[in-house]
């Protein structure tokens, strides 16, 4: 592995020993010692104090008789902030999803832990782990889509990536924070099984597999009660059920009493303070009020003592309690090595929508028209809370703090200049002036936006949430008057989420490059150029918004908190994405998991045996196209006959395989015991059918499933699964177009160089344990 400097050494020695570090033992130190802490010093312990006046946004006090020296945490996804431009300004989670590449995820999570590491930041918090349930919600882009599969699986790498170097990673925001509107002051009412399934699923991915050390309580209510004083949620689910054995900290200023919060399992108070602002320094309520309470009877001392516990297991689990870095976030981080994993991110996480004609990848061409302003450079605001030139995070406290950011404009022209390419350009987002640029040009490329973040700030008009799923500043007239005068229209869509298109079929190319960060002028061109192949799938369904089956709200705000809330019903259940879709037999504009290439790919040979741990499935992939490329081979499954009122099929494993030009490849795919049970809401705990079959389907989206097979569901029976090839009763898509050039291997060399993934040895342990855990269920 190359390191960057001796701090980075010194980050793989203590996360050697934290990897090394069983729950267990992490246990036995931490009670040593904290046997002799007073109640003053265990307050302060679980009681922010600079309440984000401080260097970081978090903080807890030292305890100097212990030689204790107190705790950072920092913000986020995307990096670390407030940084002043020292870190990477990584893509946001939504496109790292959207590579579906674990190997992938995992360097982004290690390259993203050591950053956090050499700035003695204890906590990363991060990642995010709720549900895409409505499009326009705000903050969709911090997370990994619609599908609790795919979230779950994508916070295991990003976890344990993190937690290799040293620093805790967070899980958040437990559990229901799915919209912006009025956050502090919603309750999210979510049946008992999609609670489970659905929105628990990613962290009890988490905590089970991801051995995630703190989790972040969210700022929404479920089903009437604050998450913050759920105790049915954090004691009984998560520290029961789930046996989670790390620390729950608040989301900023989300707790607002002592006795409901503290009593209901709330291990840390962040930032402290009852409000925002110096002035609440010091006015928690927690702190001494904690002690009031053990005095008066309303939590007993074991609560107290528990809370500090799991706070110090963590960082022993950790390996934290010695020789860890002193904080100062202006560590000069930003490498060759973190520049090259952004920029190969960002392009593996371009989803080609479409490419009629082979209009992509750029060839013999020799004029090339760049229009719209989100081609332009970046203007940068305080937390990213304005949209002017192109897009690279969404706004609030999951941006960073950009040291550049490539505009797409700067490197088309200098890689065009490798073919003697003529680059033309309008930098505004005005109609008339595009097409005056684009009426000449073999090539017209148009860039366009939306923009969402976070409730406290509010761009344009919308606060967190997006009013609506147009494009920003007259996109769809620019596209319109682009597309009218060449007939060679390409278009790059930087927004969240999904967005209206209707200009689909006045097109000939549509790439989603979401939000992919500081390289993310590099990453595009790379793709259009045909440098790299693009390997990216929407981790979401994209369709009109009136097609899902819920939205988000405007409601008027209200006070967080108090007794007044916004309702959100959770109606829909199970039927979430593209489970929806199935069930009212909806066509999406595109389907959970599409994504084109510059090649063609075919799925044969798919077999299906259940086993003790789980169900082993198999299938061939090849490459039947003229360059290479990368597939992702999708699994679903539909449950026996006995599990009522379930979805048609459930998103349940995948893999992403590198092929030549007419090369093939055997998948192996374990869909373990847990994801072939589902949440029995009488027995209140997760059961496997033992009778009737799976149908397993597979493909490369959840509407182009050409294979499948079935198998009996009673564990360890052989069968004989008969495949069956064609419609499978999905629609089938063409999945690709041909293209005349390679995949660019420079980006991937460097990364190679710059991170490595998991050793093996501990990968085998990590097999074996899943392999024993696999039958365990609640």
């Amino acid at each position: 592995m190359k390191f960057t400097s001796v701090l980075s050494t010194v980050a793989f020695l203590f996360a050697t020993k934290s990897l090394a570090m069983t729950w267990e033992e992490a246990d036995a130190k931490a009670r040593e010692w904290c046997a002799d802490l007073t109640n003053e010093e265990k307050i302060s312990l679980v009681t922010g104090r600079e309440n984000m006046t401080g260097v970081c946004v978090g903080s807890i006090d030292p305890i100097e008789r212990k030689g204790f020296k107190g705790l950072c945490l920092q913000d986020g996804p995307a990096g670390v902030r407030f940084a002043k431009g020292t870190a990477t300004s990584w893509q946001a989670a939504i496109n790292t999803a959207s590579t579906f590449d674990r190997a992938l995820l995992r360097k982004v999570g290690e390259a993203q832990g050591n950053e956090f590491y050499q700035r003695g930041i204890n906590f990363a918090l991060a990642p995010g782990m709720n549900i895409q349930r409505a499009p326009a919600s705000g903050r969709i882009w911090e997370s990994y889509g619609e599908d609790p599969f795919l979230a779950g699986q994508c916070g295991i790498e990003v976890i344990k990536g993190i937690q290799s170097q040293g620093v805790i990673a967070t899980a958040k925001h437990f559990v229901g924070n799915d919209q912006e509107n009025n956050r502090g002051a919603s309750s999210s009412n979510i049946p008992e099984q999609a609670l489970w399934e659905v929105y628990m699923e990613p962290f009890y991915r988490a905590v089970n597999d991801g051995s995630v050390n703190s989790i972040m309580a969210a700022y929404n209510a479920v089903n009437g009660t604050y998450s913050v004083q759920n105790k049915r949620l954090l004691t009984d689910y998560l520290k029961g059920k789930m046996d989670f054995q790390g620390m729950v900290m608040s989301d900023w200023w989300a707790i607002y009493d002592v006795e409901k919060s503290f009593g209901a399992g709330m291990d840390m108070n962040m930032p402290g303070g009852k409000q925002w602002g110096p002035n609440f320094i010091g006015n928690s309520y927690w702190g001494e009020h904690i002690q009031e309470c053990i005095d008066n009877g309303v939590f007993p001392q074991e609560r107290l003592d528990d809370a500090a516990l799991r706070i110090i297991r963590s960082l022993y689990k950790a390996g934290q309690m010695e020789n860890f870095p002193d904080v100062n976030l202006y560590v000069d981080t930003l490498t060759d090595e973190n520049i090259a994993l952004n920029r190969k991110v960002g392009a593996d996480s371009n989803v080609l929508l479409k490419n009629d004609e082979s209009v992509l990848p750029i060839k013999g061409v020799k004029k090339i028209a760049v229009i719209g302003k989100d081609s332009m450079p970046t203007k940068f605001c305080d937390d990213m809370n304005c949209a002017d030139g192109t897009l690279a995070l969404g706004w609030g406290s999951g941006t960073t703090d950009f040291k550049y950011v490539i505009d797409p404009l700067s490197a088309i022209t200098e890689r065009a200049k490798k073919d003697n390419i003529e680059i033309v350009s309008s930098g505004e987002d005005d109609a008339e002036a595009g097409a005056e640029v684009a009426k000449d040009a073999d090539l017209a490329i148009v860039f366009v936006q939306a923009d969402s973040g976070e409730e406290y700030i509010t761009v344009e008009g919308n606060k967190g949430d997006r009013r609506n799923l147009d494009l920003w500043h007259g996109g769809n007239e620019l596209i319109d008057a682009v597309a009218s005068v060449n007939k060679n229209t390409i278009v790059v869509i930087h927004a969240p989420g999904p967005v209206n298109v209707p200009f689909l079929d006045k097109v000939k190319g549509i790439i989603f490059a979401g939000m992919p960060g500081q390289e993310t002028g590099h990453a595009i061109t790379d793709v259009l150029f045909g440098d790299v192949n693009p390997s990216g799938h929407l981790p979401y369904t994209w369709a009109p918004r009136e097609d899902y089956p819920t939205d988000v709200k405007y409601d008027a705000g209200l006070p967080g908190g108090g007794e007044k809330m916004t309702q959100y019903d959770y109606d829909e259940g199970l039927f979430i994405g593209y489970r929806w879709f199935d069930k009212q037999g909806i066509e999406p504009t595109f389907a959970f998991g599409y994504g084109l290439s510059y090649t063609t790919f075919e799925y044969s040979n798919l077999e299906a045996e259940m086993e003790e741990d789980g169900l082993h499935v198999t299938l061939t992939v090849t490459n039947t196209g003229d360059v290479a490329g990368a597939a992702v081979p999708m699994i679903f499954l539909s449950f026996p006959d006995v599990v009522k009122d379930y979805p048609s099929r459930l998103f349940k494993g995948f893999d992403k395989v590198m092929l030549e030009a007419g090369e093939s490849k055997e998948v192996n795919i374990l869909v373990d015991n847990h994801d072939l049970s589902y949440f029995d809401v009488d027995a209140m705990e997760f059961v496997q059918p033992e009778e009737g079959e799976y149908t397993v389907f597979a493909g490369s989206n959840a509407r182009d499933l050409p294979l499948k097979t079935t198998v009996p569901a009673a564990n360890y029976c052989d069968s004989d699964e008969e495949e069956v090839a064609g419609d499978a009763d999905v629609d089938t898509d063409e999945d690709a177009e041909d293209s005349a050039d390679e995949n660019d291997n420079e980006v991937d060399a460097e990364v190679e160089e710059a991170e490595d993934s998991a050793d093996e040895t501990d990968s085998v342990e990590e097999e074996e344990v899943l392999r024993k855990r696999a039958y365990k269920l609640y």
